[in-house]
């Protein structure tokens, strides 16, 4: 299994993940051009991806849905009722094959087991995922505001997860944002601060050594010395995880 971060945050969010046997997208929130641009510079064409994982029906999720839609790529869309209902008329009339998935309710797809995972966020039914492949895992949790103590055995001892740490308290809090957009963030369901995210890294990572792809960082509110001063406070094994930064920029594919 290999895992491509495209982008990640508040200006848009698409992940591609591929083995010998399929490949796929999970959200589409930058433009289809930029997509297209992406997966050529990987050496990927984006006409052989067919299947889409939707989290959540947020812009920076779903800016390029209708242009993948229309470029008639796409087979079938994974994503739940209440991403459905929340998609715009004109996308809906254009979606593919959907599957509707449910939290908790795991499911078989092309020789991956995928559980979706509940998450906290102010849309209309979020979900994040852990997709397992032979013997390699992948979590992806981004867009939430706390991620509930019974997801901790089912998530822990990934080879890699996404997982965002979206925000420094003090940062937010003395910024020019509008008083109800920092309740928005600080809230239950808002995102992830740094010290909510290592905290639950560290509960996470307990048997072996894995990889994390800090997501969702916000470019006015965050910066990598504040995540990286939340790792060291708050993870006691430093030795047992391998920290990567993404951004808008593509990250080098990470086989597992």
């Amino acid at each position: 299994m290999e895992v491509f971060v495209l982008a990640s945050g508040s200006k848009g969010n698409i992940t591609y993940v591929k083995n010998e046997v399929v490949s796929f997208f999970i959200d589409v929130g930058i433009s289809y051009k930029k997509i297209v641009q992406k997966m050529k510079a990987y050496g990927e064409d984006v006409s052989a991806v067919n299947t889409l994982f939707l989290t959540h029906e947020h812009s920076d999720h779903i800016f390029g849905l209708l242009g993948m839609l229309k470029a008639g790529h796409l087979k079938e869309v994974y994503l739940t009722q209440g991403t459905l209902d929340s998609l715009s008329s004109e996308v809906r009339q254009l979606l593919p094959k959907t599957v509707i998935i449910k939290a908790d309710e795991s499911f078989e797809f092309r020789q991956f087991k995928v559980l979706p995972i509940l998450l906290s966020h102010d849309a209309k039914e979020p979900v994040g995922f852990r997709f397992d492949w032979r013997e390699k895992s992948f979590v992806c949790l981004t867009d939430t505001g706390y991620v509930d103590e019974s997801y901790h055995e089912v998530l822990k001892d990934a080879d890699l997860y996404l997982l965002e740490s979206n925000f420094d308290p003090k940062k937010l809090l003395g910024s020019r944002r509008p008083f109800a957009l920092k309740q928005r963030i600080l809230g239950i369901q808002g995102h992830l601060s740094n010290e909510e995210a290592a905290v639950l890294m560290n509960k996470l990572i307990q048997n072996k050594r894995s990889k994390w792809i800090v997501a969702h960082i916000s470019e006015e509110c965050n910066d990598a010395f504040d995540i990286e001063k939340a790792i060291v406070d708050h993870v006691e094994d430093l030795l047992k995880i391998d920290v990567i930064f993404a951004s808008q920029e593509s990250l080098p594919g990470i086989k597992l």
